[in-house]
């Protein structure tokens, strides 16, 4: 370890606007440290650019997701009484869905098959089916576009005869009553939107789009010996389980990388401070994050999950806690201690709310009632991925006091959502207010990990009755979207107490 006084680095910039490592700039910001050359050095970073880096992961797959959107209605120009009303122009409001969906779909990857005639009357809606059933799209959002007279009856028919093809129903407002909407509730893979927000369409296309993602995810779990590929269903997501010792060669490789150079220096300069590591072992750091990619182009995976406790305990290769930092910024995925569950919830906070998640351990505060979490690797796009990154400072790995890892301030008084998968078909989740960030230094008396945070939980009587280990911790209050895509994806959701949501 270095002896040397903390130091506030310079900004890496003479503005100092350099933001930390984005999926999208990664590149620019190698390149003022003389990195702009990684492209053409390293096939693997190469493809990592266009494919990592962009708006999504690189999939199993290179399709594109695809969906197909329909409106539904009564064969009429123009309402008369009833609800939406004879003010409601039909034609314009369908201009006006449609262009929403559209660059929806061109926004987020998506291929959006939109079919301009109404479903008007049952042979059109059989019509409909039958297209859906001989080209099955990765979903459906129906926009219904009427409430009297019987503006549902083709929505029911479709959901009767669709199979279980995710379906998406659009329900603006003066298209629905509350009894409309009871016979829906509860019914799988499928959700009824019903708000005057016409861009929630937008997040209908998010939601399917997601879906298909999960499915198209292949995670490296890095563990042990064994070599072996197995399906997570309901989701479809594949785990290619990898021995350590393959990681531990990657890694060994990286002793020259220049990559590895250019990146350490991009944490010393964005790094609010630097208390324990030195030099050396920022490049270390940096190696890991080298070797993680290496490892995912190199299998075609998306994802990482390891034992990398038992990596370090041997030390075999240093803390990998920043190269999860920065796969977590970018929307891929590092997972600490080969936890599946804490993977999938990472990714599925990434996909669904385009925003990383900290993964940490729990710790109740009986006290005062209140939740603490801790870990030593944490994003700093709390806030999302196109979002200004939240301060660090470089810290030693708690456990080891070896290696680097990152110590995110996040924001007192931020809302939040915590949740995890239980198992592969079931999530369980609640809401809560940051209420600080808790400091470990050697002589202050307290331990664990670097990250670490105290949060007032929303609806808990008893914060001991919580859940889980490794759950996630997300920037918003995410629980009716959460919600809604359970229904949507046929998964379960419970609250993080156990308790009905």
């Amino acid at each position: 370890m270095s002896d040397q006084s903390p130091r506030s680095p310079q900004p890496c910039c003479a503005a100092g606007c350099c933001s930390l490592l984005g999926r999208r700039d990664f590149l620019s910001s190698l390149g003022v440290f003389g990195g702009s050359a990684l492209a053409m050095q390293l096939n693997w970073f190469g493809a990592a650019v266009s494919q990592a880096y962009g708006d999504t992961p690189r999939s199993v797959s290179s399709r594109r997701p695809v969906v197909r959107a329909a409106f539904t209605r009564q064969p009429m120009d123009r309402y008369w009484m009833g609800w939406p009303g004879a003010a409601y122009d039909i034609a314009a409001s369908q201009q006006r869905y449609t262009e929403v969906l559209s660059k929806a779909g061109e926004q987020l990857g998506v291929t959006l098959d939109i079919v301009a005639q109404p479903l008007t009357d049952d042979a059109r809606v059989d019509a409909f089916v039958q297209a859906t059933s001989e080209s099955p799209p990765d979903g459906v959002i129906l926009t219904v576009m009427g409430l009297h007279p019987d503006g549902w009856s083709q929505v029911r028919r479709f959901l009767d005869h669709r199979g279980d093809l995710p379906t998406l129903v659009f329900a603006p407002q003066g298209t629905q009553f509350t009894p409309t909407l009871q016979p829906f509730r509860e019914m799988p893979r499928m959700f009824v939107g019903a708000t005057q927000d016409v861009q929630w369409l937008a997040t209908a296309v998010r939601m399917i789009k997601t879906i298909h993602q999960m499915a198209s995810t292949r995670i490296a779990v890095v563990h042990r010996d064994e070599t072996r590929e197995q399906q997570l269903d309901p989701l479809g997501t594949v785990l290619c389980h990898m021995p350590l010792q393959r990681f531990a060669e990657i890694y060994d490789a990286t002793e020259d990388s220049v990559e590895a150079k250019d990146l350490a220096a991009v944490f010393r300069q964005h790094a609010k401070d630097v208390i324990e590591p030195d030099q050396a072992e920022i490049l270390e750091a940096a190696r890991t994050y080298v070797a993680n990619r290496q490892l995912m182009e190199a299998t075609g995976c998306q994802a990482v999950t390891m034992d990398c406790l038992g990596l370090i305990r041997d030390r075999r290769t240093p803390p990998p806690c920043m190269a999860y930092m920065q796969l977590l910024n970018e929307g891929t995925c590092g997972a600490c201690e080969r936890d599946i569950t804490a993977t999938l919830s990472l990714l599925l906070s990434s996909y669904l709310l385009d925003r990383p998640a900290f993964l940490h351990n729990p710790s109740p505060n009986t006290v005062r009632n209140t939740y603490m979490g801790a870990h030593c690797t944490a994003p700093t796009k709390m806030d999302g991925f196109d979002a200004p990154d939240a301060e660090f400072v470089l810290r030693s790995h708690h456990e080891s006091d070896w290696g680097v890892a990152p110590q995110v301030l996040l924001r007192e008084g931020q809302a939040v959502t915590m949740m995890k998968f239980l198992n592969p078909g079931e999530l369980m989740a609640c809401t809560g207010t940051l209420l600080g960030n808790i400091q470990t230094r050697p002589d202050d008396g307290v331990g664990g990990c670097r990250t670490a945070f105290e949060m007032a939980v929303d609806d808990v009587n008893d914060t001991r009755d919580i859940r889980g280990h490794h759950n996630v911790l997300i920037y918003g209050k995410h629980m009716p979207m959460l919600k809604a895509y359970c229904q949507l994806a046929g998964l379960g959701i419970s609250h993080i107490t156990g308790k009905s949501v």
